[in-house]
This record gives C-alpha cells, sequence and structure tokens, in this order.
C-alpha cells in the first residue's frame, strides 16, 4: 500500500522544522516500541563524557500517552576509545523477531566497521559498520520487507547511505550511498515504484562539485535526476505531491537560481517512471 500522507509530512518536517525538533539528531531523545505494546516509548541516551559506563534511559508509554517514570539502565561500552558513549539513535527490531533492539552512534566517534552500536535488553550486543561521525541517524522501511532500515548522513565524511535491516538480524549496505555535504539533507519518503517500501526523494549538494534534485529507490535501482547544476549557488527543495488525485506521488522541485524561481513538475506512471508536466 503507497504511504501518500506520510510522506507528505515528511515534507512539512523536512522543509519547515529546524533541525532541533526532530528526534533522531545528537543529544536527543528518540522513540519507539520497546515492549511490544503498540505504543512509542521515549529513550534518553547518556552520559557523553570520558567514562566507558553509560546510561540509558526509558519512559515506557502508558495506554493514555503519558509516560511511566523514568528507568535507567547502566551499561559499560565496548568501545576502546572517548567517546565511549552513543549520544543518537533508533529503536529497530533487527531481523523483526519482536525483540526490540536500540542501534546507537556518536558523532564524535571514529571507529571504522563498528561506528554502530547494537543494544539489546539495554546491554551491547554487536558493534556493526556505519558512517563515522554521523550528524543524524534515522530509520525507515526502504525495500518494503516490513522490517524497519537505517540511514546515516555526515557533513563530516560528506556522506548519506542507507543500511537494510535482514531476517537474520544485522544491518548490510543497501542501496543509497550518495556524496552529501548537508548534517541533514532536504528530503521526502514515499513509495514511488509500488513496491511497498519508502524511496528517498532528495535535494543534496556534493561539496562544491554540483547540486541536484533526485530520487533514490529503497529497494534499489538507478536514481531518476530531476535537476542537477555545477553551480553550488543553485539550490534545490523537493516536494510529494498528487498531481491528478489518483493517490500515485508525484514530485515536485522547487529550484532558485539567483533571483529566479522556478517550479517543476512530474509526473510519476506507478512504477517510478516520470514525465515532466509543463
Amino acid at each position: 500500500m503507497r504511504k501518500l500522507g506520510v510522506a507528505l509530512v515528511a515534507v512539512v518536517l523536512a522543509a519547515g522544522v529546524p533541525g532541533s525538533a526532530v528526534a533522531g539528531n545528537s543529544g536527543q531523545a528518540f522513540l519507539g516500541d520497546l515492549n511490544n505494546d503498540g505504543r512509542a516509548d521515549r529513550v534518553t541516551l547518556g552520559p557523553v563524557g570520558s567514562s566507558p559506563t553509560c546510561t540509558l534511559t526509558v519512559e515506557y508509554r502508558r495506554a493514555n500517552g503519558a509516560f511511566r517514570p523514568a528507568v535507567t539502565h547502566t551499561y559499560t561500552s565496548p568501545v576502546t576509545h572517548a567517546p565511549y558513549c552513543p549520544n543518537m539513535g533508533e529503536v529497530v527490531n533487527l531481523g523483526g523477531n519482536r525483540v526490540a533492539e536500540i542501534v546507537a552512534a556518536n558523532f564524535s566517534s571514529y571507529s571504522p566497521g563498528r561506528d554502530l552500536l547494537v543494544l539489546r535488553r539495554f546491554q551491547p550486543v554487536a558493534q556493526l559498520e556505519g558512517i563515522s561521525f554521523p550528524s543524524t541517524l534515522r530509520k525507515v522501511d526502504f525495500n518494503g520487507d516490513g522490517l524497519e532500515d537505517i540511514w546515516q548522513s555526515s557533513d563530516q565524511v560528506v556522506q548519506l547511505k542507507s543500511w537494510l535491516n535482514t531476517p537474520a538480524g544485522t544491518l548490510v549496505p543497501g542501496p543509497i550511498d550518495v556524496c552529501s555535504s548537508a548534517p541533514i539533507p532536504q528530503h521526502a519518503f514515499a513509495d514511488f515504484d509500488g513496491d511497498g517500501g519508502q524511496d528517498m526523494l532528495l535535494s543534496r549538494r556534493c561539496e562544491f562539485s554540483y547540486t541536484t534534485a533526485e530520487l533514490h529507490f529503497g529497494g534499489g535501482g538507478a536514481p531518476v535526476v530531476f535537476g542537477r547544476t555545477p553551480h553550488t549557488s543553485t539550490t534545490y527543495e523537493v516536494f510529494v505531491t498528487d498531481l491528478d488525485n489518483d493517490q500515485v506521488p508525484d514530485v515536485g522541485v522547487i529550484e532558485r537560481a539567483g533571483g529566479t524561481v522556478t517550479v517543476r513538475h512530474f509526473h510519476n506512471d506507478g512504477t517510478g517512471a516520470f514525465t515532466e508536466r509543463v
């Protein structure tokens, strides 16, 4: 089933809300169902400092929407150098076995091949490959298999990358791996090709080389480019729309070049093939 409504909300968040208001960034609490009751609990990581003793504070959500009193768990970090403790994370059920894991990272950490820390029942169980110095860590089901996947972006290593959640209970590199200079590039999600997964509509800049507006399919395949220029003074903003009210997500692109603003629309045939509407 296509999730057009969710994608439209994502556009509003990406375009109109400052990064500090969106959970999943450095030092912020994040939400996820830790006890399989269908309600999103709140998780806070800490502390950030020179000690390998880390804390994980959970506030379970009641049926009325309020949070229960916080419960703090302590664990010893397997990271071998400071900063030891992660400061961003997501609740993800790796492998779909109904046992929630927390996948966490630290913006200031550099441990190639072990950048992601996996905690199960509030204790470390694995270190996995991720992006070093991540500016953000978020979850979404890219390929429509019912398992929530991970994506990260970093303005330090200039990269945006996806990781797929496998039935074996681990994360493997996904099809999205691009140069991106922003801590969190402007983006939106929707199922553009009808495979049940979420595809990433993305505006990004690659250092001083180029800027582009493009669509990356969460399940793989060649990206669709709606605009690209070597002039980094030109900017793009992307948004999801429905041009003919058929519940199939179409694409809008706002291009700003100097004092000129151009809005373009691209009609989706339902499979992820686009024709520009003029």
